[in-house]
């Protein structure tokens, strides 16, 4: 059944993407941040559906008459610069295995393809709308139906990820963070009642799935998003008395293990062997750096069993915190922080350009909330925007979410307002939205 309903989804989508390509950019977003191929049995795995929807979207694209007006913004510069350096540092790969470097190279380059489609494709509020709806039927889709398993099993269901790159639940419990102020987007804008209360149930089923990942980073990076929530709120007292009510009975009910795991948050530095695992591979990322400033060692270098076997020794007293020797027969770790991640496998040139794409994306994101009168409908996307965006630069300290699909699909919406606001700005810009609409 569910090869079926793939198959139907292609056919469905290809027909739409002929018409209007944005629609392709939106199912090509959906299947990234899915992997449908992931939860299919029969015939449909054989199917390519990314590849099939990029090639059609490129075709509909190209003879399509009606093209937006292609505006080359800063994070376009930021974020080919970034791109660029990665080909570099791929060039200069430490890996003893290059074939997994120059796949992992392909796959960042598929993610800027789909940055840029996003910014050639994506002009009006629809188009922009349709794109956060497929996020959040990918990802908050999801965790809503893990969730559910959770509250149905009492809590004994633990919620991972499956699809793609999301598979560790840290990973995913960022990911959903990300697509929780998207959710409320499409709740402050949806007039239908049923579809509103359909949004407003998903929200918490996300805040349930964050709590049932058992990510301490995770459940840290929801309660910012809490407060964030709460500072750009207008009823601060009602939902501060809200919270005081329902935050006791929620944690009375939550399982005993999320419980021991949450109060280990104090002693995780010098007790809890997964984060002196963490602080091991920032070590070593921070070594091969130190000894390639300009390149780094390729993408996940810590992973490469050489370079990890090289700089273990000299990691113990690295840095401001003692750590215990690594174990010979410890096998390598990803590095579990976007910087520390960036920093291994481009060095510091890598770590600038990636830290200035960041800034320039929070930046632009908070002109366009600001450049948003109120009640205006830009101005709640640019602030949700800044809140996925803020609580993915924090949470990122415990992933290694780098190159992810869902942060440079957010980084062109944000090109794309702002090339609208550059384009309202030019004397005839009325005149050819409208012939664009």
């Amino acid at each position: 059944m569910r090869d079926i309903f793939f198959v139907a989804f292609l056919f469905y989508a290809i027909y739409f993407t002929i018409k209007r390509p944005y629609i392709g950019v939106a199912a090509w977003i959906w299947i990234a941040l899915t992997a449908p191929a992931e939860w299919a049995f029969g015939f449909s795995q054989t199917f390519r559906l990314n590849f099939t929807i990029v090639l059609v979207t490129l075709l509909a694209y190209m003879f399509h008459k009606e093209k937006p007006k292609f505006q080359f913004t800063s994070l376009h510069f930021w974020v080919f610069a970034f791109w660029f350096w990665m080909l570099v540092s791929s060039v200069f790969s430490l890996r003893f295995d290059n074939t997994y470097t120059w796949d992992k190279m392909i796959e960042f380059t598929k993610v800027v393809a789909l940055f840029l489609f996003i910014t050639m494709t994506v002009r009006k509020k629809h188009e922009i709308d349709t794109l956060v709806w497929a996020i959040v039927l990918s990802i908050s889709a999801y965790a809503g139906m893990e969730a559910l398993k959770f509250v149905l099993s009492g809590g004994g269901h633990r919620i991972i990820g499956r699809a793609g790159i999301i598979i560790d639940r840290n990973d995913l419990a960022v990911a959903i963070n990300m697509c929780l102020p998207f959710v409320i987007y499409l709740w402050s804008q949806t007039q239908h009642k049923i579809l509103k209360l359909g949004l407003l149930g998903l929200a918490l089923l996300n805040v349930v799935a964050i709590v049932g990942t058992y990510s301490r980073g995770g459940f840290i990076g929801l309660c910012i998003l809490a407060i964030a929530f709460w500072l750009k709120s207008k009823r601060k007292i009602v939902l501060m008395l809200l919270a005081l009510i329902v935050l006791p009975v929620g944690y009375s009910f939550a399982p005993a293990e999320w419980k021991d795991r949450q109060q280990t948050v104090e002693s995780a530095a010098t007790e809890d062997g997964s984060f002196i695992g963490r602080l091991w591979a920032w070590k070593i990322a921070t070594l091969i750096a130190l000894d390639n400033p300009m390149t780094g060692g390729g993408f996940k270098a810590t992973t490469d069993p050489i370079l990890w076997s090289t700089y273990a020794p000299y990691t113990p007293h690295f840095g401001p915190i003692e750590t215990p020797p690594i174990p010979p027969e410890l096998t390598p770790k990803a590095a579990h922080n976007i910087y520390f991640q960036v920093l291994g496998s481009a060095g510091f040139v890598g770590l600038m350009l990636f830290g200035c794409m960041l800034l320039s994306v929070l930046w632009q994101s908070f002109r366009n909330n600001a450049g948003g009168s109120k009640g205006d409908s830009k101005m709640t996307l640019a602030s949700a925007i800044s809140l996925s965006l803020v609580g993915y630069g924090i949470t990122g300290l415990n992933v290694s979410l780098a190159y992810f699909d869902l942060l440079y699909a957010i980084v062109g919406l944000v090109a794309v307002m702002a090339s609208n606001a550059a384009l309202a700005r030019k004397p005839d810009a009325v005149a050819a939205q409208r012939r664009l609409g």
